[in-house]
């Protein structure tokens, strides 16, 4: 069975532990995920990211200290079930991504950690990529990935996902 795969920007994944706008989106590509009709992925390069987000909204005092560690818990710990389920595809950096991300920069004029996304995506053959990042959505797309915008375009991501 070939299942389809939804990447993630570090964007995305936030908004799945804090509340925000495009959080509904999110939690439905984790419910497909859940029951096997596709599998998201992120690369291990958004796991920092993620954190760093958390720590910035507990830092900043938007999140109680309560909040954070709930959130970093949840996160963590959903990582590893679905992991172990399959129903999340965490991708390593290769050569390979490493080195295209390396072009997407001088092409697009862009910042290395949103071209390594986009180059783990395409390495991948991800499906689709969900972003509330329109720049990083554009060069996605020029880069042969669709992209949507998950607060800007969410009854579009919702119906995309409910073909998937």
């Amino acid at each position: 069975m070939n299942v389809k795969l939804a990447y993630l920007d570090s964007s995305s994944i936030v908004k799945r532990y804090i509340a925000e706008k495009g959080s509904e989106v999110v939690d439905t590509a984790y419910e497909k995920a859940e029951t096997m009709k596709m599998k998201i992925t992120f690369s291990i390069w958004n796991i920092g990211e993620v954190l760093g987000a958390l720590d910035k909204y507990a830092s900043k005092g938007l999140i109680t200290e309560s909040e954070f560690k709930t959130a970093l818990l949840n996160f963590i710990s959903e990582s590893i079930k679905m992991a172990r389920l399959d129903s999340l595809q965490l991708l390593p950096f290769t050569s390979n991504s490493l080195t295209t991300s390396w072009l997407i920069v001088l092409k697009h004029h862009m910042y290395e950690a949103d071209a390594l996304q986009v180059a783990a995506s395409k390495e991948a053959n991800c499906y689709l990529f969900l972003s509330a990042d329109n720049k990083l959505i554009q060069v996605v797309n020029k880069e042969g990935v669709k992209a949507l915008n998950i607060e800007t375009e969410a009854e579009k991501v919702l119906s995309t996902l409910e073909v998937i």
